[in-house]
């Protein structure tokens, strides 16, 4: 049970926008009907690079464009610009309709940066894990 719908905003690091890869906030009440307490700080990762930053009320986006998904034909609302569109019917992560070619070619060359360096994190882990357990 979602209580607060999940901001859209610009990432300061790669500049791109979308909603949080995760985010940490409290609510001014108890869910279903708390929303975000915006006087409490609010955490939250991108979702394009990971980079982790607050936000404010003033930083969200709000929707002025509609694209229907391609999976489950439910009309989504997303602000204009936004590089990945979360669908409220399925939950389909769409690429963004308003994209140019050079905006799709960074939003891949971010992400693909963002998964290398994931990539490096697991395997950094794995090898501090393997030391401990002596293999």
């Amino acid at each position: 049970m979602s209580a607060a719908p999940d901001p859209y905003t610009r990432c300061p690091d790669c500049k791109l926008i979308g909603l949080p890869g995760s985010m940490d906030y409290s609510l001014t009440g108890p869910p279903p009907d708390g929303d975000i307490d915006w006087s409490q700080p609010v955490h939250v990762s991108c979702m394009i690079c990971r980079a982790r930053y607050d936000i404010t009320a003033a930083d969200v986006l709000h929707a002025d464009a509609t694209m229907v998904c391609k999976r489950c034909s439910a009309s989504v609302t997303y602000p204009r610009g936004s590089v990945r569109v979360q669908c409220t019917g399925c939950g389909l992560f769409l690429i963004g309709p308003d994209l140019d070619a050079a905006q799709l070619e960074e939003l891949r060359i971010t992400e693909g940066l963002a998964a290398l360096a994931l990539r490096e994190t697991y395997l950094a882990a794995r090898h501090r894990a393997e030391g401990r357990s002596g293999l």
